[in-house]
């Protein structure tokens, strides 16, 4: 009797590896959820920044096909001299604009353009594109260089100077102060109390 007695535990020890082995992986399967949820939504932000920067892409090429018709059309009318170019380009881009309400494809829209001769035979078409995302929006930045004799039969053709998209910078508030020591209510208490 006195083996049994001081021998080994008789009162469940099974039970309460059991109980510890359950919180562990309740505790794990909650951490686990909660990464999971964590990267799903990190993902549809993802594919929501996709989407937003593949219509600006959109926006763009609509923009290229605006100024690609604008040279053909040129090119058509052989009467035409390359000094007529600048304003037809420029009347075709406001008018589009105009009758658009400057908006291209995807919700793409045209905040400026600009086009300006760049030398003889040469004419410079920038343009900024926005689309809104979220709290900020998103910019393309697109410069076209037309060239005389660069393009079919040697006409007026165009290459891309730049293409480059953008996203506001987060502002943050000025106003907040958080470490200023007139509005530190711990020791404002502290200063009345006395």
């Amino acid at each position: 009797m006195n083996a049994r007695r001081w021998g080994r535990f008789q009162g469940g020890g099974s039970s309460a590896l059991v109980a510890f082995l359950m919180l562990l992986l309740v505790t794990l399967g909650a951490l686990a959820m909660a990464s999971s949820q964590a990267n799903l939504r990190l993902a549809q932000k993802g594919v929501a920044w996709v989407k937003s920067y593949y219509a600006l892409e959109a926006g763009g090429e609509s923009l290229l096909d605006m100024i690609s018709g604008t040279l053909s059309q040129h090119q058509a009318h052989t009467e035409d001299s390359d000094d007529e170019l600048i304003p037809m380009l420029a009347q075709r881009l406001e008018e589009h604009i105009r009758k658009a309400g400057s908006t291209l494809p995807y919700g793409a829209s045209v905040r400026e353009v600009q086009v300006e001769p760049n030398g003889l035979g040469s004419i410079t078409v920038k343009a900024r594109l926005s689309r809104p995302h979220g709290s900020a929006e998103q910019h393309l930045l697109v410069g076209v260089e037309l060239i005389a004799g660069s393009g079919e039969p040697h006409g007026w053709g165009f290459r891309i100077l730049h293409w480059k998209q953008y996203q506001e910078p987060f502002e943050y508030e000025s106003q907040l102060k958080l470490w200023s020591r007139s509005e530190d209510p711990i020791r404002h208490n502290v200063a009345n109390e006395r």
